[in-house]
């Protein structure tokens, strides 16, 4: 397993060609009809105490590092044509949940309280609740913040859902940035409102945001009304494609009272590159159920 701090990652490859599995060339057209993500059931969710976990299909394997929390690989083959290509970028930021208080980038998560799994036919829902957010810098290493993050990812075969919830447990002063961030291994990025970003900030949520390259991509899509708290995206530097979303971002920090705040749901899909840009809208209207 790599850790979070490694900074690099080898690349994965997973033969599956076997599995006999004939898909859409947009891999996620398949399964689209399972709708809006759902929440882990408490009856039918099981306590799951590893450190590490992975779901493999034919058209995407994603690894989680459950202490700390982390994405640390997702490999891709939309067509499953047997041959995954990891598409995670291993310099810079890692693709996590991002927390600043009285600064950029001062809390990193470490142990969640726990995390449960459920197992369904059609879906597999990893549920990690409670996670810590620990100062990594000189000037706030060691100190746990006073805040808490559900993460909840839905895995389907041909995509996976992310939700999120924020939990104060006190009132907060200084918080400049809270949200969630994928560093894609791929030469543009861009969203539904320009498909060709530069290292910016822009306000608010798109519909969805892209990594691509010639060959292969990733979309996410927004669940709209799933918060209200759609502070901003900031594209980081190229060439390795880093986006954080934003639930809350502001220069110098704001007030937050103790609470409850909903993060989010966002759908994360795979394509064939830069000649199907279309399919990110196509996940859009799906997981909106827009005809």
């Amino acid at each position: 397993m790599r850790s979070l701090y490694d900074g690099k990652g080898a690349a994965y490859a997973a033969p599956l060609a076997k599995l006999g599995v004939v898909t859409c060339v947009l891999a996620f057209c398949l399964g689209l009809a399972a709708g809006a993500p759902q929440a882990v059931s408490a009856s039918g969710a099981q306590a799951y105490t590893e450190p590490y976990f992975e779901y493999i299909s034919p058209t995407y394997s994603i690894g989680l590092s459950l202490d700390p929390v982390s994405i640390d690989y997702i490999a891709i083959d939309p067509e499953a044509r047997g041959e995954q290509r990891d598409v995670l970028a291993y310099v810079g930021k890692p693709s996590t949940l991002w927390l600043g208080i009285g600064g950029w980038g001062t809390h990193m998560p470490a142990k969640p309280g726990k995390v449960e799994l459920l197992e369904e036919e059609d879906r597999t829902v990893l549920s990690i609740n409670g996670i810590e957010f620990v100062g990594f810098l000189k000037t706030t290493f060691g100190d746990v913040a006073p805040v808490r993050a559900d993460w909840v990812l839905t895995f389907h075969e041909d995509f996976f859902d992310m939700e999120l919830t924020w939990r104060m447990l006190e009132n907060v002063e200084g918080l400049q940035e809270a949200g969630w961030a994928l560093n894609m291994d791929f030469p543009r990025y861009g969203d539904s409102e320009e498909a060709k970003r530069v290292n910016q900030d822009v306000q608010g949520y798109p519909r969805w945001i892209l990594w691509y390259g010639p060959e292969l991509g990733v979309a996410a899509a927004h669940k709209e009304g799933s918060t209200n708290l759609r502070a901003n995206r900031w594209y980081g530097n190229l060439p390795s494609s880093y986006v954080i979303v934003h639930t809350w971002w502001k220069p110098g920090g704001s007030g937050i009272d103790w609470g409850t705040y909903p993060g989010g749901i966002w759908r994360v899909g795979f394509f064939g590159g830069e000649d199907q840009l279309g399919a990110a809208e196509i996940l859009y209207k799906e997981l909106n159920a827009i005809d």
